[in-house]
C-alpha cells in the first residue's frame, strides 16, 4: 500500500514531530509506502537547501518519503485557498507518479486538498478529524457565531464528510457527535476509528528519578500543590 500524509503544519514543529511523525515512522516499519506533505512558514528564510537535504534523508531511512510547499498566512481566507490549491495539485501529481491507494489528510484544510486531489487523481480519502474546526474558531473569538466565514466552513465540512472513504477521530465522544448511531463503521460502511493522540512515555523516564519536592522547593513552591498544563 502508498499512502500520502497531508499536515497543514511544518516539518520542525513541536506538533509535526510529537504528532505525526511518530505515527508515519510505525506505518512505514508496517509496510506501507509512506509520504508526507507539509507547509512551511517563512521556508526560504528558515531552511538552508543542506537542512532540507539533511532531513529528506533522515527521514528517508525511516521509509518516509517527504514533501513540502511553503505556508502563506495573509490575507488570510485567499492565503489558505491558495495553498488548498497548491497542496491539491502537487498531491494530484504526487498521487499519479507514485500510484497512491490512500491520502490521509490531518484537519480540515488538508481534507480540502485531498478531496480535490482524489477527484483528479483517484484513490481513497482519509479525513483525519483533529476537532471541530468551525466551533473550535467560534469559541476562540476568531469568527462570530453563525457568520459567513462559520457557515462556509461548515458547508465544506459536509463536502468533506461525505466525499472521504473512511475517518480517524480523537475521542468516543468525536464520535458520537459525528457519526450519532454509528460505531466503527457509519452508515455507508465507512470505517470510523478512535485513535488518541500519542506520547513517548520515554521522554518521561528521567524525570521520574528526580524528586518532585526537589523540583517544588527549586520552584520556590515547597508543601504546595503543583498543577502542570502540557499541551500546544
Amino acid at each position: 500500500m502508498k499512502s500520502l500524509y497531508l499536515c497543514y503544519f511544518g516539518l520542525r514543529e513541536p506538533l509535526v514531530q510529537t504528532q505525526v511523525l511518530p505515527y508515519l515512522r510505525q506505518i512505514g516499519f508496517g509496510g506501507v509506502d509512506t509520504s508526507l506533505l507539509t507547509f512551511e512558514p517563512r521556508m526560504r528564510s528558515c531552511w538552508s537547501r543542506g537542512e532540507i537535504e539533511d532531513w529528506s534523508s533522515r527521514l528517508s531511512s525511516e521509509r518516509i518519503r517527504w514533501f513540502s510547499l511553503p505556508y502563506h498566512k495573509r490575507p488570510t481566507l485567499p492565503a489558505t485557498l491558495y495553498d488548498i490549491a497548491r497542496g491539491a495539485l502537487l498531491a494530484s501529481r504526487i498521487a499519479r507518479s507514485q500510484g497512491l491507494d490512500v491520502l490521509h489528510a490531518r484537519g480540515h484544510v488538508p481534507a480540502a486538498m485531498g478531496l480535490l486531489a482524489k477527484r483528479v487523481s483517484g484513490g481513497r480519502l482519509i479525513f483525519d478529524i483533529r476537532g471541530f474546526m468551525p466551533e473550535e474558531y467560534v469559541d476562540a473569538g476568531l469568527w462570530p457565531s453563525g457568520g459567513a466565514l462559520y457557515r462556509w466552513t461548515k458547508a465544506v465540512e459536509r463536502r468533506l464528510l461525505a466525499g472521504a472513504d473512511g475517518f480517524v477521530v480523537l475521542t468516543e465522544r468525536a464520535r458520537q457527535i459525528l457519526f450519532p448511531d454509528s460505531s466503527d463503521t457509519d452508515p455507508r460502511c465507512r470505517p470510523i476509528e478512535v485513535i488518541p493522540c500519542c506520547v513517548d512515555s520515554e521522554r518521561f523516564e528521567d524525570a521520574a528519578a528526580v524528586s518532585k519536592e526537589e523540583v517544588r522547593k527549586h520552584l520556590g513552591l515547597a508543601g504546595r500543590r503543583v498543577y502542570v498544563y502540557v499541551g500546544a
